[in-house]
This record gives structure tokens, sequence and C-alpha cells, in this order.
């Protein structure tokens, strides 16, 4: 009779771990969570503005210095709004070296930028206005 006690507050635990982790993976476990399970969540880019003078370009690809020497990778693609500071729209050809913009997009794990939307500074050097 005693195994029998024993047995059954044993299945009472084990079902009440077993709702436990039910309610985890029901609800969505937190980020801590995982990483304690020793999951990592993935990913999650943050929200990020450069601005500054172009200092090597490339198609899809722009280094930005904002000063202090702090150089940054922005990456453009179609889906990138290039404009000017009036809000005209501008091209992915009037991004030269020399040129002031002001970047808007995500920032990566990796330190790049990828722009949503790039904006011509006034009175850039280089700039077709």
């Amino acid at each position: 009779m005693n195994i029998l006690l024993r047995e059954g507050r044993l299945t009472r635990h084990v079902a009440f771990v077993a709702a436990i982790l039910v309610g985890l993976v029901t609800f969505g476990a937190s980020p801590k969570i995982l990483a304690a399970q020793g999951q990592n969540p993935p990913p999650q880019n943050i929200s990020f503005t450069v601005n500054g003078s172009i200092t090597e370009a490339a198609p899809g690809k722009l280094t930005v210095d904002s000063g202090q020497n702090m150089l940054f990778t922005v990456t453009y693609d179609s889906t990138t709004q290039i404009q000017h500071d009036d809000g005209s729209p501008a091209k992915a050809s009037d991004l030269r070296v020399g040129v002031k913009i002001l970047a808007k997009g995500d920032l990566t794990e990796a330190g790049d930028v990828i722009a949503k939307k790039i904006t011509i500074e006034p009175g850039s050097k280089g700039s077709s206005q």
C-alpha cells in the first residue's frame, strides 16, 4: 500500500511537470527561458539610424562615415526608399562618394545597417540638387 501511495505521488508530480511544460510551449516561452534551456532565440534586428558621408559606394552597399572614424556598412535593395531631403525621389545612382545621407533601417548582429529608407541631405557634395 505504501508503494502505491509513492507511485501515486510520483504520477501526480510527473503530470504537474508535464502540464507546466505544455503551458510553456502553448503560451510561448520567453527568450530567457529558451536560453536557459540551451536554445537560442532567433536574432532580432534593432531599428537604427545612421547619418554621415558616403566614403565608399558599390551597388547595394555603402560605407558611411558618421564621424569620429565610426564607419557603418549600409546595404540597400530595390525595396529601399531613396529620396532627397525635400521628399522627392532619388536614384541609387545618386548615392556617390561624398554625398551625405541619413539611412534608417535595421542594425544586424554583424553591425551592418539594412536600409529601409535613405535620405540624401541637401547641399551634399556630388548630389544632384
